[in-house]
């Protein structure tokens, strides 16, 4: 994740504005609520498309190969 600023709006609330990995957000928003007493909200929006880390790319290739000789 990439902090990318923050931001107090009226009544103390903290806006944080930040990138992240789709993948990675999988258990954000329990972790939100957790950390938060169940006060936090977030928003999501496509930012953007990036390439893969070569590790990553290959964990996924030697993960759909097999389904892809099936077919």
């Amino acid at each position: 994740m990439r902090i990318l600023g923050t931001d107090t709006q009226r009544g103390g609330e903290l806006v944080i504005k930040a990138q992240a990995p789709l993948a990675e957000l999988t258990d954000y928003p329990t972790e939100l609520k957790s950390m938060t007493g169940g006060r936090g909200r977030y928003s999501l929006d496509l930012s953007h498309y990036e390439a893969l880390p070569p590790a990553v790319q290959k964990q996924l290739s030697a993960a759909w190969k097999p389904h892809a000789e099936e077919g």
